[in-house]
């Protein structure tokens, strides 16, 4: 099973519905969530495809991917489904027409706990941070998966893989595996890596298959609201997943930066610092990271 989060995707989906069809082994159906249903609605014509079972599902307007995709995982969930299930991003590619057959029996030796995620090409002859570890310290993710993990043979395990192309086992976790939705932009797909680790389950990247990432225009939402959004994700993981140093100092430098670019960026400098008040009154609350 596959599932794709889409907002105002109708220029890249198509592409993926075709790479999707012509696979040697294609998927047993294609979940697309629709997290723009008011500003541009999923065309479902324009992804039909010979062979490909399109299931268009209805998300809330700038949703979110993690939202969208537990909308379709509890969907899913309820249909009985206990297969595993690809998150793909709508502008990702599969280009060579072998990805999910080999994902699969990749798969077929894994333990049904494991997260796990694919290397992720650039487009440009460069592989995606798609995965790596979390240190302790200021640089907490500095240790990213880079071109030199994609020559292993065998599967690497690491502390959190990147949602552009995520594989997980719905049913075998207890609870079901879920974002969480206090990530609304970004570091989500790290929590929920982080989170399932500490309940025992496998983290765990493969150098291929490989899928090729597009970039499409989904991220292109106004920028302050981006801003608030992302920045709101940034500190909440901090918060719960890093030393209450490497918060306060990060938090600090972060604050600065904003007041310091108010005057020549008013209403981005204004949002970011929306999102570290909501932390910061958060913290002072007591509530849980």
């Amino acid at each position: 099973m596959v599932v794709t989060v889409a907002y105002d995707s109708g220029a890249v989906l198509p592409g993926l519905a075709t790479d999707l069809a012509r696979q040697s082994r294609p998927p047993e159906a294609w979940l697309v969530v629709d997290n723009s249903p008011l500003s541009a609605p999923l065309a479902v014509e324009t992804l039909a495809a010979p062979g490909l079972a399109v299931r268009p599902l209805s998300g809330g307007e700038g949703e979110g991917f993690g939202a969208g995709c537990n909308r379709a995982l509890e969907r899913l969930d309820a249909e009985g489904w206990r297969g595993w299930v690809w998150l793909l991003n709508p502008d990702t590619a599969l280009p060579r027409g072998h990805e999910l057959a080999q994902l699969l029996a990749t798969l077929a030796a894994l333990p049904a706990m494991a997260l796990v995620g694919t290397a992720v090409d650039d487009g440009h002859g460069g592989t995606e941070a798609s995965g790596g570890w979390i240190d302790p310290g200021l640089a907490f993710r500095r240790r990213g998966l880079v071109a030199a993990h994609r020559q292993r043979q065998q599967p690497l395990a690491v502390d959190w893989l990147s949602g552009c192309s995520l594989v997980l086992r719905p049913s075998a976790h207890q609870p079901p595996a879920r974002f969480d939705p206090r990530f609304p932009l970004y570091y989500e797909d790290m929590d929920l890596c982080l989170r399932q680790r500490a309940l025992g389950a496998p983290v765990i990247w493969l150098p291929t298959p490989a899928v090729l990432h597009r970039r499409g225009t989904g991220s292109a939402a106004p920028g302050p609201r981006r801003i608030r959004l992302s920045t709101l994700g940034y500190l909440r993981f901090l918060r719960r997943h890093t030393p209450s140093w490497v918060l306060a100092l990060r938090t600090a430098r972060l604050l600065l930066l904003s007041l310091l670019r108010l005057p020549l960026r008013p209403r981005r400098s204004l949002a970011a610092l929306q999102a570290g008040a909501t932390v910061l009154i958060e913290a002072l609350r007591g509530l849980p990271a």
